[in-house]
């Protein structure tokens, strides 16, 4: 689980650091007005944030999974020792019963 959580602090740090860098260049070279080059930063930074999101909802979706395969697997897991427990009491009862009538 830290792995991904670095995972995710990367894909952040990336993108704003990708974003503020885009933004910047942007503002240097742009070849539009102040008013188009303001709407293309935000829409690059909608852009930015749709995929960080999507990349957030995939990784939910991975941790979502790997829980029920893990609550599959320890349900699975006791109920394999609860029948293994009973098995063995039932032996246990009918092993002392016969002891029981073999004294008598």
């Amino acid at each position: 689980m830290e792995n991904l959580n670095d995972k995710g602090k990367l894909v952040f740090g990336s993108l704003f650091v990708g974003a503020l860098i885009g933004a910047t260049i942007g503002v240097l070279f742009a070849p539009h007005k102040g008013k188009k080059t303001r709407s293309n930063i935000a829409k690059s930074l909608k852009n930015s944030a749709n995929k960080f999101k999507q990349e957030v909802s995939e990784d939910g979706q991975y941790l979502k999974d790997k829980a029920m395969k893990v609550e599959n697997f320890l349900e699975d897991k006791m109920n394999k020792a609860n029948t293994s427990f009973k098995d063995k009491a039932n032996e246990l009862l009918r092993s002392g019963s016969d002891h029981e009538m073999s004294k008598k």
